[in-house]
């Protein structure tokens, strides 16, 4: 029976760079990636060898099967996907090209998918915080006596409004490092 591991680690989808580093590194000390799920990846133990794993995100625009199979017909060995990020690896000495994106275009292509799917599910949140913030600021003015358990129900609503603008903020900076990305393209 091999041997595996679970490495609890969190990476947000601007960070796919440092990610594809880690599970190489990862690979490289004898640990293959065999699946993730949430924060979790899944290894087991291999060979030590160089390898390198590329991760590309494919927002449903194409059927699964015929995506995966555009990289393998390429020699990309499919690992695992999760939340659209589909993990490719491919042993180093096979690799002329270390990038799936080996070009300027299709790098951009993907960061522009990334953040067109995050503005996507920024948006909303970002709305839902404004109207439960000003709604909690217009109650508090006009009525000047609350029941205590209606203050009580209010403050919660206002935590998850206040909680919502916080994650939100992390949209905003996996935004800005993917915009720093195209920019170094260029």
């Amino acid at each position: 029976m091999t041997e595996k591991k679970t490495i609890r680690r969190s990476f947000y989808i601007s960070d796919f760079e440092e990610e594809q580093e880690f599970l190489s590194s990862q690979h490289n000390a004898g640990w293959r990636l065999t699946d993730t799920r949430g924060k979790k990846y899944l290894f087991e133990k291999c060979d030590k060898e160089a390898a390198i794993y590329q991760i590309d995100f494919n927002p449903k625009e194409q059927r699964k099967s015929e995506y995966v199979q555009l990289f393998t017909d390429f020699g990309w060995e499919f690992v695992a996907e999760k939340d659209g990020r589909f993990y490719f690896s491919k042993p180093a000495l096979q690799c002329s090209e270390e990038k799936i994106f080996s070009d300027r275009e299709t790098k951009l292509a993907m960061c522009r998918k990334i953040i067109k799917r995050k503005l996507v599910q920024l948006i909303p949140l970002t709305v839902i915080s404004v109207i439960i913030s000003c709604v909690l600021a217009l109650n508090m003015f006009l009525y000047s006596f609350f029941p205590l358990g209606i203050i009580f129900i209010v403050s919660l609503i206002w935590l998850g409004g206040l909680i919502l603008t916080l994650y939100s903020t992390k949209y905003l900076s996996g935004f800005f490092k993917l915009k720093k990305i195209i920019e170094n393209m260029d």
